[in-house]
């Protein structure tokens, strides 16, 4: 009897081999055939041209569906996707009521070439009703080994992304396109990227996790290494209101100040004109429906800081010398450079450093301790704690930088003495490309006399009370 019910299974279990076989066979030679009406399909779907180069095949790992080899997608003559290999994971029970439910989707070693032209419209938008839902609606996506170059025609800005691996799952989509899409979408995933490049912002190691659901956008943590140092954070955007709001929280550490200046600035600064580690720490949020508007509710708190700093072409002891010699030198231009901290390469790309470096003459030079802590309320970014002190001087900044206009507010940049007070002092207003720099204001001695500003100062306030202009956390040097 026994032997009998394993006859019966082991016959049964044949002809159900057999018969998916042949289905697999029929369905393998069907598509062979049908693989123009395919790419008609497609093309009409996605408003692009869709072609299959390679061959169609079946796949059965992980689960049932069908390879595609070598397909692209092409819009005005020009490449939008390009994949190498395709994997579409079909559901069996719908299919054999000869419906197609799409069960996972792979792609290995795609090219992504996204182009936002002048008028603000993408290279894979189509005119009406997009189809959103259809694509939508896999219970997971995949995609390694990849490839994306982002374009925009109007910025300028460009991003690629290279050697980067994606996993979506949990992905359903509620039904609404439009302005409404991410209020309707559900999903989770993590991305890896090898290389990450901004302009010429390069990030390598980049590690995501997302989470979005019912208008809401978690990226948390992300990790990633820059400037030689290493990364880590948080994004969130809440797009449940009318205009989306978003959160970034983002710590740096010991990465090379070098390095950030070079990138952000290019053939501006000298090269290697400050090296050293540097921190640095962000909490901002910020809502709005376009870059300007984002710019102008700007808040929260930035800091950078860093310990000995190497100075090459740039001597901040021997120039504070010479200026107390020839009073000819702007203690702005070294207030703008080194205190301005986490700003300091956006101000390098439209202030002009060179008398900086001509005063110089090539010295070289040590800071000791830099900090530049920020408060920053609507684009509004205010000097809470910035300062910096070098082997003999101590220096310190206070007023605010205007990123809605690109205008210094109030700035004053001052030499110190051991109790934090001023001894000179220099105010700036105005636009960052040519701002107003006021005359330097110096305590004189008893006599009036200018012969050595600090000298004098000393001795004339010593034992005097004097209006405190700074006092954060870097102390005054012991030399």
């Amino acid at each position: 009897m026994i032997l009998k019910r394993k006859k019966v299974f082991f016959i049964t279990a044949g002809v159900i081999t057999l018969v998916v076989f042949a289905i697999i066979v029929a369905l393998l030679l069907k598509m062979q055939a049908y693989k123009p009406q395919i790419e008609a399909a497609a093309s009409n779907a996605l408003g692009m041209d869709v072609r299959i180069k390679g061959r169609l095949g079946i796949a059965l790992v992980p689960g049932f569906g069908i390879s595609l080899k070598d397909v692209s997608v092409r819009k005005g003559g020009a490449d939008v996707v390009t994949v190498e290999k395709m994997r579409i994971g079909l559901k069996l029970i719908p299919l054999m009521r000869r419906e197609v439910r799409i069960s996972r989707v792979g792609l290995v070693k795609p090219v992504f070439s996204l182009v936002r032209d002048k008028n603000g419209m993408f290279n894979f938008e189509k005119p009406g009703r997009p189809l959103t839902e259809k694509l939508l609606d896999v219970t997971k996506s995949s995609i390694s080994q990849g490839r994306l170059v982002y374009t925009d025609e109007k910025s300028g800005q460009k991003i690629e992304v290279d050697d980067f691996d994606a996993t979506i799952r949990k992905l359903s989509y509620g039904g609404t396109d439009g302005v409404e899409l991410f209020k309707n979408i559900l999903f989770a995933g993590d991305i890896k990227c090898k290389t990450l490049l901004i302009n010429n912002f390069i990030l390598t190691n980049l590690v995501m996790r997302t989470a979005g659901g019912k208008g809401l956008l978690d990226i948390d943590p992300v990790s990633m290494d820059v400037f030689g140092g290493t990364g880590k954070g948080s994004i969130h955007v809440d797009m449940t209101a009318s205009s989306p709001l978003y959160r970034v929280i983002a710590v740096i550490d010991r990465f090379r100040i070098e390095e950030l200046i070079q990138a952000a600035s290019p053939g501006k600064v000298p090269p290697k004109s400050i090296e050293g580690k540097v921190n640095f720490s962000a909490d901002l949020t910020a809502t709005g429906k376009s870059a300007d508007e984002v710019k102008r509710s700007l808040t929260g708190d930035l800091s950078l800081n860093g310990e000995d700093l190497m100075l090459s072409g740039i001597d901040i002891d021997a120039l504070i010398t010479k200026y107390e010699r020839s009073q000819n030198f702007n203690l702005v231009d070294v207030g703008a450079f080194f205190l301005a901290g986490p700003f300091g390469p956006v101000l390098t790309k439209s202030y002009n450093f060179g008398s900086l470096y001509e005063e110089s003459l090539g010295g070289k030079g040590l800071i000791g301790k830099l900090v530049s802590v920020w408060k920053v309320h609507k684009g509004i970014a205010e000097a809470t704690d910035v300062a910096l002190a070098s082997e003999k001087h101590r220096l310190a900044m206070k007023g605010g930088l205007n990123f809605n206009n690109d205008r210094f507010v109030d700035v004053t940049v001052a030499v110190l003495d051991k109790r934090g007070c001023a001894v000179y002092s220099q105010k700036v207003h105005g636009p960052f490309r040519k701002p107003r720099i006021e005359k330097v204001s110096i305590f004189k001695s008893i006599g009036g006399a200018v012969s050595n500003a600090l000298a004098d100062a000393w001795k004339f306030i010593q034992g005097e009370k004097c209006k405190v202009f700074y006092s954060g956390s870097v102390p005054q040097p012991e030399g």
